[in-house]
């Protein structure tokens, strides 16, 4: 077996970490773990206690190839995410053959404390020598909290005080490699949020992708978003703003159980997309002349409301065929 400080255990398919903590982060050892693991292509499995929970900024880092893994009450191991029981065979730590529901831990019904807003946009920018990356985050995270962020990090916590500046510098010396990096709201803002931004080199220059979660409160409806849309289609060249909601804990974490499904509160897409006709029922359209539209769908508390959605991405589909 090959050897990584970074790690606890490491099999010919698998590199084990184990954190027994209330609160797991993208640390600087999760990310070394998940280079190593990459780069050998074996999968990452995060272990942690049951009563554990992920921040954001490691949450979105939960893909194929890496999986969060908990150790319920009963000593079951279960998957985080999904709530299925594992087995461990001695190189993986994979499903349960002779499993067919989620662990019970994982189902154990809870009120949720908040509402999530999960906002994803996508910009792609010139490669010109007056480019900024962060703005885009910036714009985000002032429109929706009242403040830019406070501080940005390669990993958590973050430790520089926030800098689009600083954000471009580091990732004009990494390219053409792709920079990842985490962001804190400001903490006098009147919610709480948290996000990543990726920054890639394309054939045509830069891409920046920014996911922003912020707390909402569970009474409050979820304002109209399509002038902060049209705003962002101005000012980036914007491929797309997709924006949800899902039921979850007021500080932004995820635990290892069913909190609720997301339900979708609209899209907005760039120059780029092809134009649906006719409408979509039920879906109202708010249209930024060439550089693009918003589709609302619903107040992110329906999840039938992903209908719409589908059918918006079916008419888009046909519009491009």
């Amino acid at each position: 077996m090959r050897e990584q400080p970074a790690l606890d255990l490491v099999t010919e398919h698998t590199g084990m970490l184990s954190l027994n903590r209330r609160i797991v982060s993208f640390s600087m050892r999760i990310a070394e773990a998940m280079r190593f693991c990459a780069e050998t292509e074996r999968e990452l499995v995060i272990l942690g206690r049951h009563t554990g929970r992920l921040t954001f900024p490691l949450r979105r880092m939960i893909t194929p190839g890496v999986r969060w893994a908990v150790k319920g009450a009963d000593g079951v191991y279960f998957d985080g995410l999904s709530g299925a029981p594992l087995a461990w065979n001695g190189s993986v730590l994979a499903p349960a053959a002779d499993a067919t529901r989620p662990h019970p831990q994982f189902d154990a019904a809870t009120a949720p404390e908040a509402l999530h807003l999960l906002v994803t946009a996508v910009a792609r920018h010139r490669p010109v020598d007056r480019l900024v990356i962060g703005g885009l985050a910036e714009h985000l995270c002032r429109e929706l909290t009242g403040h830019v962020p406070a501080g940005w990090g390669t990993c958590e916590p973050v430790a520089n005080p926030w800098s689009s500046e600083d954000v471009t510098r580091l990732s004009r010396d990494r390219a053409p490699t792709r920079t990842w990096l985490a962001f804190v709201g400001d903490p006098r803002a009147r919610r709480r949020a948290l996000g990543t931004i990726e920054v890639d080199r394309t054939v045509s220059g830069v891409q920046e992708i920014v996911n922003l979660a912020l707390v909402w409160e569970g009474s409050q409806p979820v304002p109209d978003l399509s002038r902060l849309a049209e705003d962002v289609a101005h000012r980036f060249r914007l491929d797309y703003l997709a924006v949800q909601s899902v039921p979850g804990r007021a500080d932004l974490t995820t635990e290892a159980r069913f909190n609720g499904l997301p339900a979708p509160v609209g899209i907005a897409l760039g120059p780029g997309a092809p134009r649906i006709e006719p409408p979509v029922r039920d879906v109202a359209v708010r249209s930024f002349g060439p550089r693009g539209a918003w589709y609302a769908m619903g107040d992110g508390r329906s999840v039938g409301d992903w209908a719409k959605f589908q059918s918006v991405l079916e008419r888009l589909e046909a519009g491009r065929e």
